[in-house]
């Protein structure tokens, strides 16, 4: 993984240099005159870290930035409590930080759509094949920019593990360091990925730092469900589950095994 020291060195040679906020080794372009950007939150450590960190840029800088989060709801007939789970994420950060303006945007993506329904198989209208739901979650976040009219929008999407796991998004396994990946003009703003290069636990350790484990507990990162293991979540659905009612993690899928990894290298 390019280090840390390089990828800030990146941005400082850039156009970007006079907005950008160092947290522990991880860069964030912001810019105080800003009046609105947007945050991608699924419900998971990521997303929701990114948005305690660009949320405390800003009460920090005594900005009058408005902050827009933008979630999908995603796979509600097989795994229902991710919504509800977004919504913990989304009422945490309004009370953590009263004095910012939230606004939550909420799309819905159809099971159907889903890559692990059919893969990816359409051509989005920047010739990238895709899958519908990634088509949907980009499409979404554009919608929003336009509306709101966005300076920036930020994504938390992270780098796999050094170690190997099975299911692994071959896509998060970047080597070259380069700017675009961090950051681009798009729609008339900014679309900020600062991430691409920090691995889960880099994640775990800053909830750590900053004392908030409440909200990391209140996160979810395992994507089973009845039909990838049934001999866990049994007969758990859209039909049986009650909202805030615990739910198991199946500790198989990817997600799982990295959250444990993140989780055990902050340990060592």
């Amino acid at each position: 993984m390019p280090k840390l020291e390089n990828i800030k060195s990146l941005y400082q040679s850039s156009a970007y240099s006079d907005i950008l906020h160092d947290i522990n080794g991880v860069v964030f372009p912001f810019d105080p005159k800003w009046k609105n950007i947007g945050i991608s939150v699924s419900g998971g450590a990521d997303s929701a870290l990114m948005s305690v960190l660009l949320c405390s840029i800003i009460s920090q800088l005594n900005s009058e930035t408005n902050v827009h989060i933008i979630t999908n709801v995603r796979c509600w007939k097989t795994r229902p409590w991710q919504r509800h789970n977004s919504l913990d994420v989304f009422g945490w950060l309004k009370n953590s930080f009263p004095k910012i303006q939230f606004t939550r945007h909420e799309n819905f993506i159809a099971p159907d759509l889903e890559w692990g329904s059919k893969g990816p198989n359409i051509i989005d209208e920047y010739g990238k094949l895709k899958s519908g739901n990634q088509i949907e979650l980009r499409a979404h976040a554009e919608y929003v920019a336009h509306k709101e009219k966005l300076d920036a929008w930020y994504c938390g999407v992270t780098k796999n593990p050094d170690k190997e796991f099975d299911g692994r998004l071959m896509d998060r396994d970047i080597e070259d360091a380069t700017l675009d990946r961090l950051i681009k003009p798009h729609m008339g703003g900014l679309a900020c990925h600062p991430f691409t290069y920090v691995q889960k636990d880099w994640i775990v350790a800053q909830f750590k730092k900053l004392g908030i484990m409440d909200l990391f507990s209140l996160t979810r990162s395992c994507e089973g469900d009845r039909d990838t293991y049934p001999e866990i979540f049994e007969d758990l659905d859209y039909k049986t589950y009650v909202p805030g009612s615990p739910v198991p993690v199946c500790g198989k899928c990817f997600w799982c095994k990295e959250r444990e990894w993140g989780v055990s290298k902050c340990q060592d």
